[in-house]
């Protein structure tokens, strides 16, 4: 599945990051709580679970988009919770 241009706008986890997020979920299965996000049939949320899934061979969870602002969707769900510097922000 391709990423929407919105979700490239942050970077990817690290490599240690990812290999605990695939740990995780190799453990415990994908958290149904966090589904990856669809909109225009493409990840606009949710591109580091989704990896993590395929290399965990785990079935993801998906939902599709449904506001009016996507950008905005993805600035919210991303910038808080980021380890970001202040240029990347």
């Amino acid at each position: 599945m391709q990423n929407h241009q919105y979700a490239n706008l942050f970077p990817m986890m690290s490599d240690d990051e990812m290999a605990a997020l695939v740990k995780d979920m190799q453990d415990n299965g994908y958290d149904e709580t966090a589904p990856i996000t669809t909109y225009q049939s493409m990840i606009l949320d949710g591109r580091n679970r989704y990896r993590a899934a395929a290399e965990a061979s785990v079935k993801p969870v998906f939902t599709e988009y449904t506001g009016d602002d996507p950008l905005a969707f993805v600035l919210s769900h991303n910038s808080h919770r980021r380890h970001l510097n202040e240029t990347q922000r």
